[in-house]
């Protein structure tokens, strides 16, 4: 059923017309797909993370699914989202925080946070000891901060079909991370074709010190409703080694902001 599913949506996604901007063959090689491990004792990007999500001691990220609803809305605003595709109904209370321009306040909070800061901290680390590297050894612009998701069980699929060369900000010579906290696969796992255009989907899984390296700049991905059971808590990002930007240095990537790192 899953990979029937699958097949409707690939049948049914379009490549937009828009040509793909040029890069060299050098970019190319920097973001072919590759799986990249990372050690996750000097790394503990699980732990700041469950911080962050107000795991209690012994909870596992995988296992979001299975906790109550807060009385109060959490600190990180990405669980009411989790919440609502899971199927729980949730308090206006809650609803009323949901959305752009709407959580504000929750977002000050988050960022505002010991546990977020310390989330940034290591997050910053593991771009230096892994994205940096791969993409060159050289400076590089990244998405900081990352984007986080969390995937509950759910009946529907939390990303559609997209390249990010058809939104605008992007540069041409992005190279996109994908970085799962908990063990990936089937459904719970991003899936990706594997060349521009060829339309192959595939689930990419990956363990817990894993992250993938990958052109989405011009391939196609998506994920599927989470049939797994557990939840997904997963980062992504986009880096740009510094050499290769287009124009002045860039501001945002997509509606993401910007840092820059230096070797």
């Amino acid at each position: 059923r899953l990979q029937a599913e699958n097949a409707a949506k690939v049948r049914s996604a379009k490549l937009a017309p828009r040509p793909p901007a040029p890069v060299g063959d050098h970019i190319e090689r920097l973001r072919a797909e590759a799986v990249v491990q990372y050690d996750t004792d000097a790394h503990p990007l699980g732990q700041l993370i469950a911080a962050v999500l107000e795991c209690m001691p012994g909870e596992a990220l995988s296992a979001l699914h299975l906790r109550p609803l807060p009385e109060e809305p959490p600190l990180c605003p990405t669980l009411l989202h989790a919440f609502r595709l899971n199927g729980r109904k949730l308090p206006s209370e809650f609803t009323n925080l949901m959305g752009r321009g709407r959580n504000r306040k929750l977002l000050a909070k988050l960022w505002a946070s010991a546990a977020y800061r310390r989330w940034l901290d290591g997050y910053d680390a593991w771009v230096r000891a892994v994205v940096l590297p791969a993409a060159g050894g050289d400076a590089i612009y990244y998405q900081r901060p990352p984007t986080l998701r969390v995937a509950m069980p759910s009946v529907a699929a939390t990303i559609g079909i997209h390249r990010d060369a058809d939104y605008p900000r992007h540069q041409p010579a992005e190279i996109n991370w994908w970085c799962p906290l908990v063990d990936v696969a089937d459904s719970s796992a991003l899936w990706l074709e594997s060349a521009p255009g060829r339309g192959d989907f595939a689930p990419r899984a990956l363990r817990v010190g894993e992250a993938l390296r990958f052109n989405g700049s011009l391939c196609r991905h998506h994920t599927v409703a989470n049939q797994s059971g557990t939840t997904r808590v997963s980062f992504d990002l986009r880096a740009i080694p510094a050499a290769a930007v287009v124009g002045e240095p860039p501001e945002r990537i997509g509606d993401y902001d910007v840092a820059f790192m230096a070797p």
